[in-house]
This record gives C-alpha cells, structure tokens and sequence, in this order.
C-alpha cells in the first residue's frame, strides 16, 4: 500500500535531517581538530524538529498552492499548444482530432511570485525560523526568557543567511515542482542548510 504524500515527505525529510546533522557533526569536530563524538542529544533534537515541522510546512505548502494557484485559465491562441502541454512533450499533428476548447492552463507569473515572496522572503521564512528556535530552546530546557532571547538575537540573523539558499530554491519549487513533492524537493536543498542549523544550535 503507497504511503500517503505527506507521510512519505515526512520519511524523507527525516531521513535528510538527520543525515545533515551528522555530517554538521563531523565537520565542527573536523574543524576544530578534535576527535568526533556523536551527539545523540543533538541528533535526536533534530529528529524531533523535522518529525513536528514538515507537515507544518507541507500544509503550508498547500494553503499557499491554494490561495495563490500557480496556473490560470487564458483564451487559447488558434493554432497554439498551451504551455503545460509543451511541457509534457506532446505533439500535435494536422490529422489528430480537434481541440475545440477555447481555453487554455498558463502558468500565473504574478500568483508565483507572490507565493515565492510570502514563503522565502517573508511569512515562511519567520515561520520556519521562530519554529525552529522556539522548539529547539524547549527540547534543550530552556526557559521561556532565554528562548524570547534567541528570538530577538538570532532570528534575524538566520533569516538574513537564508537568503543565501532559499530564494533560488523556492522559486524553482513553486514554479516546477507539483504542490504534494514541493517539500520532498525543498528538504534536499535543505541538506546544506540543516548543517548550517545543527552548526547554528551548538552555539545557541
């Protein structure tokens, strides 16, 4: 029996959490010229935030789809293919069957870049960033002022830095990527990220 969408995204964002956390691991013992000691207090940490965090985002994903479609419904030009079925590699030949209908599925530019913007740059980028702060000062105990700290000293500087992957990678994703694999293709851009957070809550 096939696992459902956001089951499988949740297997395979868990198995790409902790696979980075491990390589974060080895690479801050590496460089700072010690001998690696798993930190399976840390590992497990990070289990915990992808297990709680991607259906989270996965509906995220879908409330964004939603609200912001992605393709829209235009007169078709006589004589044109629509751009959805460019891309799936069909021809059409002078004797196949008439397409009488009138419209056509193209894709919404100004709803992708809206999308784009409220998920990468904006409302995502605050969702994931206070997700991951607020979840991971409780996991290690800390108290409700020492998190409200590392809300106000470190957000923004996480955010800034995730400027540096996340735009190219959400811009793709909303553009190319159907809505239920959006996350499964997001989490494996996220490998280089999620070493950049195991590195990022070892200094917390």
């Amino acid at each position: 029996m096939p696992l459902s969408p956001i089951v499988s995204s949740c297997l395979l964002s868990l198995g790409i959490g902790c696979a980075s956390n491990i390589i974060a691991q080895r690479l801050k013992a590496y460089n700072a010229g010690i001998p690696f000691v798993f930190d399976d207090g840390l590992f497990f940490r990070f289990a915990v935030l992808s297990v709680i965090t991607t259906p989270v985002n996965y509906y995220w994903q879908m409330w964004l789809e939603k609200t912001f479609p992605g393709w829209k419904t235009a007169p078709r030009q006589p004589g044109a293919a629509s751009e959805s079925d460019a891309e799936k590699g069909l021809s059409f030949k002078d004797d196949d069957k008439k397409d009488d209908s009138k419209t056509v599925k193209v894709r919404d530019w100004w709803n992708i870049f809206k999308k784009w913007f409220a998920d990468c740059i904006t409302l995502g980028a605050l969702l994931n960033t206070a997700m991951f702060l607020i979840l991971m000062g409780f996991m290690e105990g800390k108290s409700q002022a020492q998190i409200q700290t590392n809300l106000q000293v470190d957000m923004w500087k996480i955010i800034w830095d995730s400027y540096k992957i996340w735009p190219i990678a959400n811009f793709i994703s909303t553009t190319y990527c159907p809505v239920e694999k959006r996350i499964v293709f997001l989490s494996f851009c996220g490998l280089i990220w999620n070493v950049y957070l195991t590195l990022v809550a070892t200094e917390l």
